[in-house]
């Protein structure tokens, strides 16, 4: 057993059994600790919803639900073991922990913000998460190529590197969204809002989710070949990320009244592990017509030995898909009541709410024709790239061309 494979089994022991349980139910107390702070603590403040967790009040409350948390986690860990193998619980806590990881670099970064004196809202230049956002860019950019070579030259080495660069990318981009959030409290206690407000941010989030779901499916099927299409089209994103920089979208700007809600904070990334997954689900189609097309012309290609099945490719466009669909219809349904509270009506038929309708019946149908009509295959694969298309016009298109009660969210 090489140091390798030792030092993988350690980490992966870190989420298996009585430890990763404990982790996960310490989480959940933390999450609950920091729910019961805003109901019924000093006041829910919109304003000041993160200053609020990182006050002594909230160390307090969030501290106190962690420890509740974690001795609840041991008392029926040792009560019932059956639930030390809770599938739920154990395949959630390496997110979580990697949510923590994110929490702690923002911290990090923090330490190198400028003096309060040389923060200014009209040149934010010199804000540490715009150089973080860019280091993002070329980690993923980076990351692409790998995948890429690896296609060509399978070897070991460009495989680890391809996937390790991955994870530095979603790292360094959820930590500037971090970043960014407490940055918007430095520039102005009446500006400080999440960072999921224009398509900059968005689309850091969308890079961020959609590398997070490929790595994950990667690391349990070992289906890195499919990274050379999935970060692909992530780096495509990053260069469009990159130009709404170059024109100013970069900045952080007050939110319009409509974007003034608690409910932002739930819909917007809800419906972005949708959007992410989507994208993996067209990843894992564009490999699956690749692999069939050298197939069918008889190719001896190495490719193919590092390729997953084609059986194995339908298979993971179809998880991608079973893990974006209850994603999105739970974001659908959010935003609905958000629309009920701040438009007094659940459903406008807005060209945003149409078209995602549209993309819910477009995913909807794919679970359908394969769960309860047996589809597989070629078609199916075609449906995920199609289906990816029609998700980037609703996500985008929609926001660039066309007004609506959404207009809040085209470019400016």
């Amino acid at each position: 057993m090489t140091a390798t494979t030792v030092d993988a089994s350690w980490l992966s022991s870190l989420n298996q059994g009585k430890i990763g349980f404990t982790r996960f139910c310490t989480y959940l107390g933390l999450m609950l600790g920091i729910s019961a702070m805003a109901m019924f603590g000093n006041g829910y403040n919109e304003d000041a919803f993160l200053l609020q967790i990182l006050s002594m009040q909230g160390v307090l409350w969030g501290g106190t639900g962690a420890l509740l948390g974690l001795a609840c986690g041991a008392v029926l860990g040792a009560l019932k073991p059956s639930l030390n193998e809770s599938r739920f619980a154990l395949n959630t806590v390496p997110w979580l922990d990697g949510l923590l990881g994110m929490i702690l670099l923002a911290m990090l970064w923090s330490l190198f913000e400028p003096a309060a004196a040389q923060i200014n809202y009209e040149d934010q230049s010199n804000l540490v998460s715009g150089d973080i956002v860019m280091a993002m860019n070329v980690i993923f950019i980076f990351s692409a190529v790998s995948y890429i070579a690896y296609l060509f030259a399978p070897e070991s080495f460009i495989g680890r590197v391809a996937t390790l660069s991955a994870y530095a990318g979603v790292f360094a981009g959820g930590s500037a969204l971090l970043l960014r959030w407490y940055e918007s409290y430095l520039l102005d206690m009446e500006i400080g809002h999440a960072p999921v407000s224009n398509l900059y941010e968005v689309f850091i989030l969308l890079f961020c989710i959609t590398s997070a779901v490929y790595l994950t499916l990667e690391r349990r099927y070992q289906a890195k070949a499919m990274g050379a299409f999935v970060m692909t089209l992530v780096s495509a994103g990053v260069f469009f990320g990159i130009w709404l920089d170059s024109i100013g979208q970069a900045d952080i700007k007050p939110l319009v009244p409509a974007l003034q809600s608690y409910w932002m904070k739930i819909h917007v990334p809800m419906n972005f592990v949708g959007y992410g997954s989507f994208a993996v689900a067209c990843g894992a189609g564009m490999a699956y017509l690749f692999r069939y097309r050298l197939e069918n012309k008889g190719s001896q290609s190495r490719m193919l030995a590092i390729f997953p099945t084609l059986d194995q490719l339908d298979q993971l466009a179809y998880k991608a898909v079973a893990i974006g669909f209850p994603a999105f219809t739970l974001a659908t349904i959010l935003g609905a009541a958000w629309a009920a509270e701040a438009w007094g009506g659940y459903w406008s038929w807005d060209p945003k709410e149409t078209w995602a309708l549209i993309v819910w019946l477009i995913y909807g149908a794919y679970l359908h024709a394969r769960v309860s009509h047996g589809w597989h295959g070629k078609a199916l694969a075609w449906w995920a790239v199609a289906g990816f298309l029609v998700t980037v016009f609703c996500f985008l298109g929609v926001n660039m061309y066309l007004s609506g009660l959404h207009s809040y969210g085209r470019l400016s």
